[in-house]
């Protein structure tokens, strides 16, 4: 009876442990459940949205655009601004036919030497008056050959005459001041250097402002014009 009763109070003991070690597991397999479980009081972070990259249509039209300006850029600077050292004999000057610039070809060779960017504004000036005299041109014609409807014409020529005019005495204002300055370098290099600091700037802008004022005009022409009008289109705007 006493060994029963042993047994008896072994196996209780037993019972108890495998219990206490099934509590254990049950425990720590909620715990696992808790660490899986996601919280629910973090927020979502919605995935960012990937940024639309420009397609390859523009990419390519971005390139020819930097790829012209930039070719244009270097055309113009290489055939009126290479070599641009006062002092040097050997800059690359090539002569071109002003028939509107009222210079003779010294100062001319001068005002691209000591004032570059104005030098450029008198072949554009130029070739502005050439686009205003075939425009006026043109009205004439067709005056001409409709005479009743004459007044019509005249109307529109008197638009670009006055616009010719405008741009033909600012520019004759320039070249003044170019003459004068021409003549005090070959008399006294050092003062003409001077002059030609002080000058320049405002000479550039006076020239820069005319050809604004006539190029708003002419661009239509240029615009329709089937033959292109050289490098030096839109050179000042």
């Amino acid at each position: 009876m006493l060994g029963f009763g042993k047994k008896k109070k072994k196996n209780k003991e037993e019972a108890e442990a495998s219990k206490e070690d099934l509590s254990e597991e049950q425990e720590k397999e909620e715990n696992q459940d808790e660490l899986d479980t996601p919280d629910e009081s973090e927020e979502i972070k919605p995935e960012k949205k990937k940024k639309k990259l420009p397609s390859k249509k523009l990419i390519i039209i971005a390139l020819l655009v930097l790829i012209a300006v930039g070719a244009s850029s270097y055309v113009v600077y290489n055939l009126y601004f290479t070599a641009k050292d006062p002092n040097s004999q050997n800059a690359t000057y090539k002569k071109v036919e002003l028939k509107h610039i009222n210079l003779p070809e010294e100062m001319l060779r001068f005002s691209f030497d000591y004032f570059p960017d104005l030098y450029v504004a008198m072949i554009i000036f130029n070739s502005e008056i050439n686009l205003f005299d075939k425009e006026i041109a043109r009205i004439d014609a067709i005056a001409q050959k409709y005479p009743n409807q004459k007044k019509i014409a005249e109307k529109e020529r008197k638009t670009w005459e006055k616009a010719k005019n405008t741009l033909q005495k600012t520019f004759l204002k320039i070249e003044k001041p170019v003459k004068a300055t021409y003549v005090l370098f070959r008399v006294n290099k050092e003062q003409g250097l001077s002059q030609i600091e002080a000058q320049s700037e405002e000479l550039t802008a006076l020239a820069q402002s005319a050809l604004t004022l006539a190029q708003e005009l002419t661009q239509k022409l240029k615009s329709n014009d089937a033959v292109p009008q050289g490098l030096l289109k839109g050179t000042i705007l």
